[in-house]
This record gives structure tokens, C-alpha cells and sequence, in this order.
């Protein structure tokens, strides 16, 4: 049992993208999941410390233990070698204490063929732009497309998109739609496909080393996550947050 005694001494350092990725992480702090994280560190009386990095770092750190959870992380198979996700009873993942669910579209100019049927790419005679790291790249390249990756920055992928560097990109909806409000100019020029290419859960990730340590307090912690998301209170955060205009 996590007692509060306990808890109050535990201290994680916990790293995240260094971009903003609306609604779920803003570099202002302001973003859900740095929210939702704050309700679980109240709860268990735990002490986070947040530290933004490219994603390509956060989840190199996390395998050498130098952070000890990464968020907000989708469920990729290889990334088991570099820390541990929620799991069930039957050590299957459990979805059930995610962060939150997102879902990928693609983007293209306004005007063009390129469509996306549910299962293949139709009329693509270009490279789809992602950013550089991100799961969603593999289900590009599963998908026989030649993916562009130069770039982990997604406005700078919306003007690679604009300009014809690409002929699409592949984009987390809210975070590249909160872009295209924000941007009147490249919103007049690109339009998302209506049909998603993909929606995954996004987990926080704990280290290899920090759950052998402390297995009882990390499970406490997934659960926590689990309990907050579903909580009244958070649940009105949300819409709070989701109800403010764009800067």
C-alpha cells in the first residue's frame, strides 16, 4: 500500500516534448496532461518535476534512467526495451490508464487528389511530412509512402506543406487544426482529410529502473492517472480548455 508517509518522500522527474502539442502540452504549462499530472502528484502527494526536451532525448533519458516517466508516449513495441507501460493483471497493456487519446490526420493542400481510404493512400506521388520520431511515421512507411522527417517542429511542417516541400503531413488532429486556427494564412491554403489515418492512447511511460524500485508506487501511480482523468473536476478542465479561443 502507497501511504501518504511514503508517497511524500518520493520524487519523480518526469520529461515531455518541448513543443507545444495542443491541448495536451503547452510550453506555457498550461497543457492537459501537465494538468491531469499535477491532479495525480496532489493526490499520492508525490513531487514531479517537469522537464521539456526534444522527444527524441526524453525517451533516450528514459532508458538510462535519467528521467524517470516520459509523457506523453503511444504504445510502439520496441519502446518496451526503453521503459514500462500500464499493464492489466494478464501483463497485457492497459489502455485504461492512458493520458488521453488522440487521433492522426493528414493534411494536404487545398485542391489536391492525394485521399486516404481508410486503407491505403490514393493519387500520393509525393512524401508525406511527420515529425521526426513520432509512432506515426511507421504506420506511413507500413503504408508504402515515403515519409520526411527532416522536421520536428509541426507549424514548420504545415509551411513544408504550403510551399510544396511535401505533398502532405500527418499531423495529431487537435494539434494541427489548433495550428490552422491560429494561422489564417495557412488555413486558406489546407484542408484535412475528413477520415483519420489513426487514433492511438498516449501513456505515461515510467523507467525500467524507477518501477523495479518502486513497483507498488508506480502501479498506484497508472491508477491514479486512471481515476483523475475519469474525475469530475478534470473532466471540467477539459472543456474549459477546449472552450478558449486560440492566441
Amino acid at each position: 500500500m502507497v501511504t501518504a508517509a511514503s508517497a511524500a518522500r518520493s520524487e519523480l522527474k518526469l520529461c515531455f516534448e518541448d513543443q507545444d502539442s495542443y491541448p495536451w502540452v503547452m510550453t506555457d504549462n498550461s497543457g492537459l496532461n501537465l494538468q491531469l499530472l499535477e491532479l495525480v502528484e496532489q493526490a499520492l502527494a508525490l513531487q514531479f518535476e517537469f522537464v521539456a526536451v526534444p522527444w527524441k532525448r526524453c525517451l533516450s533519458g528514459l532508458a538510462r534512467g535519467t528521467y524517470d516517466g516520459a509523457f506523453s508516449s503511444s504504445f510502439k513495441a520496441e519502446r518496451l526495451a526503453l521503459g514500462r507501460y500500464p499493464t492489466a493483471a494478464d501483463g497485457r497493456l492497459d489502455e485504461r490508464k492512458r493520458l488521453h487519446t488522440s487521433s492522426y490526420a493528414l493534411y494536404r493542400r487545398k485542391g489536391s487528389l492525394l485521399g486516404w481510404d481508410g486503407n491505403e493512400f490514393r493519387r500520393l506521388s509525393g512524401r508525406i511530412g511527420s515529425l521526426s520520431g513520432f509512432s506515426i511515421v511507421d504506420f506511413i512507411r507500413e503504408h508504402g509512402a515515403e515519409v520526411d522527417e527532416s522536421s520536428r517542429d509541426p507549424l514548420a511542417l504545415l509551411h513544408m506543406l504550403r510551399h510544396g516541400r511535401i505533398e502532405a503531413a500527418a499531423l495529431q488532429s487537435l494539434r494541427a487544426d489548433f495550428l490552422l486556427q491560429a494561422h489564417p494564412a495557412l488555413a486558406a491554403a489546407i484542408e484535412k482529410v475528413t477520415l483519420p489515418l489513426e487514433e492511438k492512447a498516449y501513456y505515461l511511460m515510467l523507467s525500467n529502473a524507477y518501477v523495479a524500485a518502486n513497483p507498488t508506487l508506480a502501479k498506484a501511480i497508472w491508477a491514479e492517472i486512471e481515476r483523475q482523468r475519469e474525475a469530475p473536476e478534470y473532466r471540467a478542465r477539459v472543456q474549459a480548455f477546449l472552450a478558449r479561443p486560440a492566441p
